[in-house]
């Protein structure tokens, strides 16, 4: 494990964590800012930490650099949210992955590379859908201790190439053989990118349904013989165990990849449905709904109310207790 990492915390601060003796040093880091529901995390810049006696962590603020693009994060003002160096219950993903985040006990482990603002706003997102009225408490607790009990979480790099490694899927190999559920992926790369579509909003949703919802609620959300799988036969135009090809003209969920079984298309049925529903698939400008027809064609919330009611029926069922707004 490395002998040092940086933390960072939502309040205003920047964090320097873990780090040996008590030399001052340069570092290359991200400066958080502001305080308040609007945070900004600018992009990476060195600054040199003062070191105070006995390891004591100190404080900084300043404005970023002339260059930096700014990555706005907002939060509700809950405890602060920070990265750290992985812990040593991870020992497989040891030099692999050096960052860790945790909300409610979910992990998020991430490579070297991967820039921590991101694997801040991943947490943000996570948090937003497990707390979506933002009172600090988790909405459902049943869902997050199924999430617990599979011992899953997120995995992130800064692209693809940074996580296809052999040597990558051979360490979640021996963490699953030791009782963890498959991780999530998520790439920087695709995270948080102004003026396109949010990925976090995806995968994370695709952890909380895989290894949350679906195994509370089987009835509605499992990913066969259920409410969701049952609309999903609607909306896709019919039962088809493999893609169609082509599918029925009426179908208006499409998705076309062939290495997709039909469980995998229920999670993600269920995430354009439930993404669309809270208005995130057009957040980022009317031209999302063109990108997405080919495989989804309601891209606001009143298209689906329209086109798929069986899902917004189970998307509105109070008992299920699903986020309801946006988690950003």
């Amino acid at each position: 494990m490395r002998a040092a990492s940086v933390g960072f915390c939502l309040a205003g601060v920047l964090l320097l964590g873990a780090c040996s003796g008590s030399e001052a040093r340069p570092s290359t880091t991200t400066v958080v800012l502001g305080q308040g529901p609007d945070v900004t995390v600018s992009s990476e810049e060195t600054v040199t930490p003062t070191a105070l006696p006995g390891d004591t962590v100190t404080s900084l603020t300043g404005a970023p650099s002339e260059e930096s693009e700014a990555v706005p994060v907002t939060h509700p003002p809950l405890e602060p949210m920070v990265v750290t160096v992985l812990p040593s219950n991870f020992g497989a993903l040891d030099g692999l992955f050096t960052q860790y985040a945790s909300v409610f006990g979910v992990p998020i482990v991430a490579t070297p590379a991967t820039d921590p603002a991101k694997i801040l706003h991943a947490a943000q997102v996570l948090r937003g859908y497990l707390d979506n009225d933002q009172d600090g408490n988790v909405d459902d607790s049943a869902v997050l201790s199924a999430l617990l009990d599979a011992r899953s979480g997120m995995m992130m790099g800064a692209s693809n190439q940074d996580i296809d490694r052999d040597e990558i899927w051979e360490a979640f190999g021996e963490l699953e053989e030791a009782g963890f559920a498959p991780f999530q992926e998520l790439y920087a790369n695709e995270t948080a990118q102004l003026g396109s579509f949010d990925f976090a909003l995806e995968e994370v949703h695709h952890l909380i349904y895989d290894q949350g919802w679906a195994v509370v609620y089987p009835e509605y959300f499992a990913r066969e013989g259920s409410a969701l799988s049952e609309a999903m036969d609607i909306a896709r135009g019919g039962y088809f165990t493999s893609v169609p090809n082509p599918y029925p003209s009426a179908a208006w969920y499409s998705y076309d990849d062939r290495t997709c079984d039909y469980g995998c298309m229920v999670t993600e049925y269920f995430y354009w449905a439930h993404t669309t529903l809270l208005g995130l698939q057009v957040a980022v400008g009317p031209e999302r709904c063109q990108e997405i027809s080919h495989e989804w064609r309601p891209c606001t919330p009143d298209d689906l109310r329209q086109t798929d009611p069986a899902v917004v029926g189970i998307l509105e069922n109070p008992l299920l207790k699903l986020p309801m707004k946006s988690p950003l």
